[in-house]
């Protein structure tokens, strides 16, 4: 093989690779293999007013019943998936205590397949509703 010849298979190469990089570009732009699904979570401040272990399906599950600032009642749930691995549900639940304010992540219930919305993350004991969430009464 000449020297033309070995160039010119060196070019038939690349073109047939750059068409197949193309190609596979424009098929994952077009229909990606996978759902990415992006949850919105919000920081809300509330009072807990009742907590309760309930049991629904042969799984317990710890509910916080809470007050928000502007006086709308919520349920919330503390999940082991939403929390992380860090932490346990049952000390999550017994730490929190009656009464007392808090400031919460919360997630929608279709983000963890949880019953009600769901607790995310760390927990943060506040000292009542701060001045921002009280103007929005």
């Amino acid at each position: 093989m000449n020297r033309e010849q070995k160039m010119d298979m060196d070019a038939v190469r690349y073109i047939v690779l750059g068409v197949a990089v193309i190609i596979i570009l424009a098929v994952l732009m077009f229909e990606p293999g996978w759902k990415i699904t992006r949850y919105d979570r919000e920081s809300i401040e509330v009072q807990v007013v009742e907590k309760e272990i309930t049991e629904e399906n042969g799984q317990e599950l710890y509910l916080l019943y809470c007050q928000e600032a502007d006086g709308k009642e919520s349920i919330f749930e503390i999940n082991q998936e939403a929390i992380g691995e860090r932490f346990n549900p049952a000390d999550v639940y017994k730490q929190i205590r009656k009464e007392k304010y808090y400031k919460f992540r919360v997630a929608t219930k279709e983000e963890f397949d949880s019953h009600y919305p769901c607790i995310c993350g760390a927990v943060k004991l506040i000292d009542g509703y701060t001045e921002s969430t009280e103007a929005t009464k």
